[in-house]
């Protein structure tokens, strides 16, 4: 077997490879990697929202999507909302009394006060460093909400 000069050996190594296609999944999210590496050299952020339901109102029809993928894109100042689904027409009645009746489900919910829940382990922090006994480290807590910190501060300011 003949070998060839080195000239033409180099040249056979150094042959240039073809790019290969890019082949795209099937069902792929959210922009590829390639795609957002783009997007952002041109200055556009892209930021995935959930959503359950879009409702896009007109003059003369109302579209609802459910489950929709929505996509916030931001660019100079704009933002660009991005909705894929399927879209249904619907009357706008329907979609008025359903939001109606959302928002009715929305207001009885009342804020309620949150106690904070005092343990043994920090009656026991504060009463040790604050150098007190056990009844007057529990009644600082009550007092102070159950902040620890502010509890201990308190009681060794007192002394």
């Amino acid at each position: 077997m003949v070998k060839l000069p080195k000239e033409m050996q180099n040249k056979a190594k150094s042959k240039p490879k073809r790019p290969q296609p890019v082949k795209m999944r099937e069902g792929q999210q959210f922009g590829s990697r390639q795609m957002r590496r783009r997007m952002s050299q041109q200055g556009i952020d892209m930021e995935q929202i959930d959503a359950t339901r879009v409702i896009i109102e007109g003059s003369d029809k109302t579209l609802l999507i459910e489950q929709p993928e929505v996509i916030l894109m931001k660019q100079a100042g704009q933002e660009i909302y991005q909705v894929v689904g399927q879209a249904e027409e619907v009357s706008p009645d329907i979609v008025s009394k359903e939001s109606d009746e959302m928002i009715e489900k929305l207001v009885p919910i009342e804020e309620s006060e949150v106690k904070p829940t005092i343990t043994e382990n920090d009656i026991m922090l504060v009463a040790s460093q604050a150098n007190v006994d056990i009844k007057e480290a529990e009644s600082v807590l009550k007092e102070c909400n159950g902040d620890i910190a502010k509890a201990i501060l308190l009681l060794k300011n007192r002394t």
